[in-house]
């Protein structure tokens, strides 16, 4: 059964004809433009008072004082072990659990077999947020380029004032434990950098009244020497206004490392430089029809980069996703700077970033046939590279590959399940694996199993999903949560109890029975990126009609039903939450929509949104803008329609999305009298829904969903 869509479609057309006549037609009555600001008194009042009232609200569920006690106790278990990097003779982890919320830098040495020792800490966030009397946030997604090879020594720490996106880059001592005097810093702005040298680094920022590209992303590159006024850094590159972001990497070992640039036309066309410590720049020979964000890997003097499209490059063709590896050394000749790695067989594909690592000087990547990964390597050989098998997983399985702080490091591979804990462990070819790190046991393995089915889509496509079920489920149909994303070519995979499903707070909801469904939707990188590509801009709608398909599927065969399914998601997923909510409401029994875009005509005015014209669409061509309004959920809500309640959640310093979106699209819930609670927290940036730092949000969203989606008796 699908929703006859032609109504909204047509109102769509007569908003777009509008606003073809008056370039203000989004100030009218239904759009409270003054709600996007994000530190506006006014609407930080709005803000307050319905989140105290949503906080009251939620606190009297009969649920909430039994999901407060029980989330409290999965949170001690602590579940999940902190990524390991390895930096040479060192390993570093950012370590956080219910007692270390804001978390705890740790290093380690390691033994002559590889293996960390006991890990000592150099720097404690949350006492470093007493001492500075400011709430600082360490950004450690990524250690393996903070620290200069092949001494390890020196760090480029990113630290975050309230969780947002811009960061003081501050120069950090491991062996000292202390921030260096007088080294690099940055002020607050958006800001990155990468070590070129022990005395210089190449950076670009927005402050000090920098320039910015139409995203707020910094437009110049500079490289900056030690003792050197910021102000004065020689710029060595400059990005157009209208590019989307501009991105930093480094290539090389010690002083003999080089820059590389990437400039974001938009999501999808990337072109890219190398620039030397001279600041010699040059342009790789490179198609800009690239995967996102266009850098893969860095190995040796090699940028790794993946093929949106068939290409030709350096005269030969090359088929739409090939690896290829372009040489940055000035010294290789060109035309003789571009060599493949791989191309996949029909029905294999490779995701993103995290799905490919350089290590012992070859490359690891993940390669998926149907959501089942295997790892292969790749090796350089005379005239290319030479591929092999080196592991395969199970269906439910999911393989990720990381490699250290130089391209000659250890190589770490980590797999985990939905339920199985995720294992951390040191990959030498013809050694076994030994084990860095294994996450504690959350809950019982054996009690659930993992299907990967197949549904078709409104167009007849078929759509992969995960369903992770009871072994032995309870008579009757199912309490199901689904989840997903569905753009910019990013896939969901299985994790153990990661931040896609709520971290340890996922295991209340499995503890009284519920199931899981991922589906793996157009606009995702599940199957390439023609996959991404099919569902951009005019075609958004089919992300939206594949989850659909799924959701109906699991209805139909008797499962489960719309008024047992909660639909959650975050940023992206938050705006496909909110959508399906909106254009389906008779299919979901509750809706959970966390930083979330809901806004697609002003996205462009609140956060980075104008990087994201590409994906979604430009309101300023009618028939893209036609598109986006026909499932944009703020200008979707309707009165007299039937809505499941929603819960919308957000920070007050999320400057990625931006808190107007939510704060719209819960004002425009409150005004046709939907059930709809609204949580804003000052603090947490995009990332706010993070059980450690911020339980109480994770309590109220649990209380949410079992309230909603579980009978009482089941609850309890």
């Amino acid at each position: 059964m699908h929703l006859d869509i032609k109504t909204p479609r047509l109102h769509a057309l007569a908003l777009v004809a509008l606003a073809v006549a008056s370039p203000a037609m989004s100030q009218t009555a239904d759009d409270p433009q003054w709600l996007e600001p994000p530190h506006d008194k006014q609407a930080l009042e709005w803000a307050r008072a319905k989140t105290a009232a949503s906080q009251e609200a939620l606190r009297s569920l009969p649920t909430y004082a039994k999901v407060k006690t029980e989330l409290a106790t999965a949170l001690a278990t602590g579940a999940a072990e902190p990524d390991i990097t390895l930096m040479g003779p060192r390993a570093v982890r950012f370590l956080r659990d219910a007692e270390h919320p804001y978390g705890l830098l740790q290093l380690a040495s390691r033994d002559g077999e590889g293996l960390p020792g006991t890990w000592r800490t150099v720097l404690d966030v949350g006492q470093l947020r007493k001492t500075e009397g400011a709430p600082l946030e360490l950004q450690a997604y990524d250690l393996s380029s903070a620290c200069l090879s092949p001494a390890f020594s020196r760090c480029l720490l990113r630290l975050s004032p309230a969780g947002g996106d811009e960061v003081e880059i501050r120069e950090f001592d491991l062996d000292k434990a202390a921030f260096v005097e007088g080294g690099f810093r940055t002020p607050k702005a958006r800001a990155f950098a990468e070590w070129l040298g022990p005395d210089q680094i190449i950076v670009e920022h927005t402050a000090q009244g920098a320039a910015k590209t139409l995203a707020g992303w910094p437009a110049s590159v500079r490289l900056w020497k030690r003792g050197e006024p910021l102000a004065n850094a020689r710029e060595v590159y400059a990005a157009e206004p209208t590019d989307a972001i501009v991105q930093l990497f480094a290539v090389g070992e010690g002083a003999q490392r080089r820059g590389v640039i990437v400039r974001a036309i938009n999501y999808s066309t990337f072109e890219i430089f190398a620039v030397t410590p001279e600041g010699r720049l040059e342009k790789a020979a490179l198609p800009r029809s690239l995967k996102p964000m266009a850098v893969q890997a860095l190995v040796g003097d090699q940028v790794v980069v993946q093929l949106g499209t068939d290409e030709v490059v350096e005269g030969t063709r090359y088929p739409a996703e090939t690896l290829l590896a372009w040489n940055s050394d000035p010294a290789v000749p060109a035309g003789r700077k571009v060599t493949r790695i791989y191309t996949p067989s029909e029905g294999d594909y490779l995701g993103g970033r995290s799905d490919i690592a350089s290590a012992q000087g070859k490359l690891a990547f993940v390669v998926n046939r149907r959501l089942v990964p295997r790892v292969l390597f790749a090796r350089p050989s005379a005239g290319g590279w030479t591929v092999e098998e080196a592991l395969a997983g199970q269906p439910g399985d999911n393989i990720s590959v990381r490699g250290g702080g130089s391209s000659d490091d250890d190589l770490i591979v980590a797999t985990n399940g939905f339920v199985s804990p995720r294992r951390q462990e040191l990959f030498r070819p013809g050694q076994a694996p030994r084990l860095l790190a294994k996450d504690r046991s959350l809950f019982e393995e054996g009690r659930y199993v993992t299907e990967i089915r197949t549904a078709t889509s409104r167009d007849g496509t078929q759509v992969d999903y995960y369903l992770l079920h009871p072994r032995t489920p309870a008579a009757g149909t199912q309490p199901l949560f689904m989840t997903g994303y569905g753009a910019f070519g990013i896939s969901y995979r299985p994790g153990y109890f990661d931040y896609t499903v709520g971290g340890p707070a996922f295991k209340l909801w499995l503890d009284r029975g519920g199931s899981l469904a991922i589906p793996a939707i157009r606009g995702g990188g599940e199957r390439g990126e023609a996959w991404h590509q099919a569902a951009i801009r005019k075609d958004r709608q089919r992300s939206y009609d594949d989850f659909i398909a799924v959701a109906e599927q699991l209805v139909s065969t008797g499962y489960t039903t719309p008024k047992q399914i909660g639909v959650f998601g975050m940023s992206n997923g938050g705006l496909l939450s909110a959508t399906l909510g909106t254009q389906r409401p008779d299919l979901f029994g509750a809706v959970v929509s966390d930083v979330p875009l809901t806004d697609l005509i002003r996205m462009r005015h609140m956060g980075m949104g104008a990087a994201w014209i590409n994906e979604y669409g430009n309101p300023d061509k009618p028939d893209e803008a036609a598109a986006m309004l026909a499932y944009s959920p703020m200008q979707n809500v309707r009165k007299g329609t039937t809505y499941p309640p929603f819960l919308v959640t957000i920070s007050t310093e999320d400057n990625r999305v931006g808190p107007g979106h939510a704060r719209k699209l819960a004002s425009r819930l409150y005004d046709v009298g939907a059930p709809v609670h609204f949580l804003e927290d000052e603090e947490g940036g995009h990332g706010v829904s993070d059980a450690f730092r911020n339980p109480e949000l994770m309590a109220l969203r649990m209380t949410f969903l079992i309230d909603a989606l579980i009978p009482q008796d089941a609850a309890h």
